[in-house]
């Protein structure tokens, strides 16, 4: 077995450069200008790169009793969004100078494995939580926590504005000359919907307005339950909880002899780029990952920064893009 490499020390770097092993510390942390001068920083650059020098991150976070990690707390269900996000916090985070530390969670996990999910941060000296769960153990555990998905009154938040999503998928649809219209979503999204699809001058029915069950890693044929349920007699349009519902909608109404977009219009809410490479491409809303990233990273840090300080919360408007799912409407 090959000899384990030792481990380039911050005096190795020092002995390197000629320098005090105190100054060095100062440069590399970035904490100070105490006798940097733009040649000492460069001896310190050029010595980090040629020792590969990596600083032990633990180690100093354990001698300055704080932490450099930020914790994500998610579910990671059939749907590409959640890897999204998941890279795009991971690079927002690293971008801000923390490492993170997620915990995932499956949509049929039992209260138990969800609870052992959000103990993984309750063992760690974390900085902070970025969490789909508002957990009430992250206050009493003192741990500044950001949510996102879900308006509360304990943490900052950051959310899709759901109400005028379901607005302008109403109006989109209107405007192709649809009259009747369904959804499969959940909670808030069907109360948006049936409290705007009158004022929007279409029509719905009770068995047009399908609950699903939320969170599942296995696609579930709700399309097919939804047409069962309405004895087959469908709307003419169709709005989608997320991408993942649209496609098994997609796939369960061609199975039915149900052509989209032909016989049926179909929206999804939350939805990545892969919308737009299928057939039909799909009229979404997409997310922009960048930007809600962004968001909760900086309600996070500003939380760290101010644990007193009112809660805060972010509203985001994802872009109705219209592609070829959406036709009007013949009928």
């Amino acid at each position: 077995m090959p000899e384990r490499q030792k481990r380039v020390t911050l005096k190795d770097v020092a002995d390197y450069c000629g320098l005090s092993r105190s100054l060095v510390a100062f440069i590399i942390s970035n904490s100070g200008y105490r006798n940097s001068t733009p040649e000492n920083r460069r001896k310190v650059a050029e010595a980090v790169k040629a020792l590969n020098y990596r600083p032990n991150t633990a180690a100093r976070e354990l001698r300055a009793r704080k932490s450099s990690t930020i914790g994500v707390a998610m579910p990671m269900s059939g749907t590409g969004i959640y890897g999204n996000m998941a890279l795009e916090l991971q690079r927002e985070i690293k971008k801000r100078g923390f490492t993170s530390l997620f915990s995932f969670w499956g949509g049929d996990d039992s209260e138990e494995l969800h609870a052992q999910t959000l103990q993984t941060f309750f063992e760690r000296n974390i900085s902070g939580v970025i969490s789909w769960d508002a957990s009430p153990r992250f206050r009493e555990e003192k741990i500044p926590a950001v949510v996102y998905g879900y308006r509360n009154e304990f943490y900052d938040y950051v959310v899709l504005d759901e109400e005028q999503m379901i607005i302008r998928a109403l109006e989109h649809l209107k405007r192709f000359g649809h009259r009747r219209i369904g959804i499969l979503s959940v909670g808030e999204r069907n109360r948006f919907f049936r409290e705007h699809v009158g004022r929007c001058g279409l029509e719905s029915k009770p068995e047009w307005i399908f609950e699903l069950t939320f969170w599942s890693r296995r696609p579930l044929d709700a399309f097919g339950k939804f047409y069962r349920e309405c004895g087959g007699v469908i709307p003419d349009a169709l709005i989608c909880h997320s991408d993942t519902e649209a496609i098994a909608a997609l796939s369960s109404a061609a199975k039915l002899g149900i052509r989209v977009p032909d016989d049926l219009s179909v929206i999804a809410l939350d939805s990545s780029f892969m919308t737009a490479f299928l057939c039909p491409a799909l009229d979404s809303f997409d997310l922009d990952f960048s930007e809600i990233t962004e968001q909760l990273v900086k309600l996070l840090l500003a939380r760290i920064d101010e644990p007193a300080a009112p809660l805060r919360s972010v509203k985001i408007l994802p872009q109705l893009v219209h592609r070829e799912s959406v036709i009007d409407c013949p009928r």
